[in-house]
């Protein structure tokens, strides 16, 4: 992780600096979503389609589905 600060200025604007606009590939007019928790802000860029950034988020989490369905199914039976 890195650590990177900014200043804020007497109209409350911040410059968002260089090392964040590469990490977010950010360009002029994008929008940023601000998620916060207690005291602690995560920065993302805006995506383009929520249902396309979302696809395939858990993957992972369960490998085999179908198969995982069909075992619940005959367990039923």
């Amino acid at each position: 992780m890195q650590t990177v600060s900014a200043h804020i200025s007497s109209k409350y604007q911040v410059v968002i600096p260089r090392a964040v606009r590469e990490a977010l590939k950010l360009t002029p007019e994008d929008q940023l979503i601000f998620l916060m928790d207690g005291e602690a802000v995560i920065v993302l860029r805006r995506p383009a389609d929520f249902t396309a950034a979302l696809r395939g988020l858990h993957k992972g989490l369960w490998p085999d589905a179908v198969g995982q369905v069909e075992e619940e199914r005959a367990r039923w039976e």
